[in-house]
């Protein structure tokens, strides 16, 4: 059966590539998590074209596909390797941060932990949006809905036979089991289920949820778009690069993208922009969508003056710490099979820390100095809650 989709996908894609129409309903720029699903919506509507644009390839690689292989994804040819500028307080190291540059984007080179966000975050942006679709009663309606869980029910929280496969890791290292004893012995509550009541209170510690199947990656972009890809109104194109949304006055008519070496124009009933929080911008920008004066500096002839974007790049954190083993440790499952949530302070009422393991040696570069010790295992712990923004030149 997977055999014969795959023959069917291969062979429609090549004739809807061979047959590249001038103008489709709806062109989507980034194939990553909200671009797969953004696609896989529209395209299940048989009357409208579909145009799927990534500028990586292909994500059928056994470093991509093999859960365990994750780590040699960074820096390489489906990263973008982005780096943040210097930063005078780390020495003015500039901090690395990775960005899918394949089909799944971020969601084909992570880490595969399905986290699903802590209850005030939602109720928070709520409160912020003054919209209750935003609260965790209403999203957690959708998670339950896009789940295909796999681990203990829990009829209130988790969902079964939605695009999403998420198990509990399967037969962890006992380093994932003594991490969670650990936090218990310093009062952190250990969960069965990453996902359920852990999320609603002050956090806790517990074996990871994994988007892995078999030992395989299970992307967004596998989850949602590679199974209608045999359909005759989705057309994914690889290696297109978007560098200009092209206009009528101030409405947006298509794209023009970079393709096979030649610059080309698409046009479109609708254009939506999934392209993550560096790209998306920059295209805006590109395109005389930002900042007047910003714009003026490159020469940008400006349509819209919007001066919040390219703004207020936010990111978390994370330090790793790493342990030399006294013997190799066997790789399972994605190498990060236990999470621990906790407040850095007994009065705070969210957690603002997490906490993963991973069962390999996981350090930049910069930080190590020396190559680490091959038999190791870390701890890398990230702020949640930070409170910085990137400032502008």
């Amino acid at each position: 059966m997977a055999d014969d989709l795959a023959a069917r996908v291969e062979a429609n894609q090549q004739k809807l590539r061979a047959e590249l129409k001038s103008h489709y309903d709806f062109i989507i720029c980034g194939s990553g998590s909200s671009g797969s699903v953004v696609a896989r919506r529209l395209a299940e509507n048989a009357d409208v074209s579909v145009l799927l644009l990534e500028a990586g390839g292909s994500d059928d690689v056994p470093d991509i596909m093999s859960a365990s292989r994750w780590p040699a994804l960074r820096r390489g040819e489906h990263d973008w390797s982005f780096n943040a500028m210097p930063n005078p307080r780390l020495n003015d190291r500039a901090i690395p941060m990775s960005m899918g540059k394949v089909l799944g984007g971020g969601s084909s080179i992570n880490v595969m932990v399905w986290s699903r966000g802590h209850k005030a975050d939602w109720d928070g942006f709520a409160a912020e949006a003054g919209d209750d679709g935003w609260n965790y009663q209403s999203v957690l309606q959708i998670y339950r809905r896009i789940e295909d869980w796999h681990g203990a029910p829990d009829a209130a929280r988790r969902g079964s036979g939605g695009m999403v496969f998420v198990q509990p890791a399967p037969d962890p290292h006992p380093l994932a089991a003594a991490m969670i004893e650990a936090f218990a012995t310093v009062g952190v509550r250990t969960f069965d289920d990453q996902n359920g009541v852990m999320m609603e209170g002050h956090g806790g510690a517990a074996l990871t949820n994994l988007c892995v199947r078999d030992g395989r990656r299970q992307s967004i972009f596998r989850s949602y778009v590679s199974p209608i890809m045999d359909r005759s109104n989705l057309t994914v194109l690889t290696g297109a690069l978007v560098t200009r949304l092209t206009l009528a006055g101030k409405r947006v008519t298509g794209v023009e993208v970079a393709y096979e070496g030649k610059m080309r124009r698409i046009g479109a009933g609708e254009v939506v922009l999934s392209l993550g929080a560096i790209h998306t911008p920059k295209l805006l920008m590109q395109s005389g969508i930002g900042d007047e004066a910003e714009l003026k500096r490159f020469g940008i002839p400006l349509v819209q003056h919007l001066p919040g974007v390219g703004q207020n790049f936010q990111d978390h954190f994370m330090a790793p710490c790493v342990w030399e083993s006294c013997g190799p440790i066997e790789r399972r499952n994605n190498l990060t099979e236990a999470t621990a949530l906790w407040r850095s302070d007994s009065a705070l009422e969210v957690p603002d820390l997490q906490t993963l393991i991973v069962e390999a040696p996981y350090a930049s570069p910069q930080a190590a100095k020396d190559p680490l010790p091959p038999d190791s295992w870390s701890l890398t712990n990230a702020v949640l809650r930070t409170a910085s923004r990137a400032a502008s030149d």
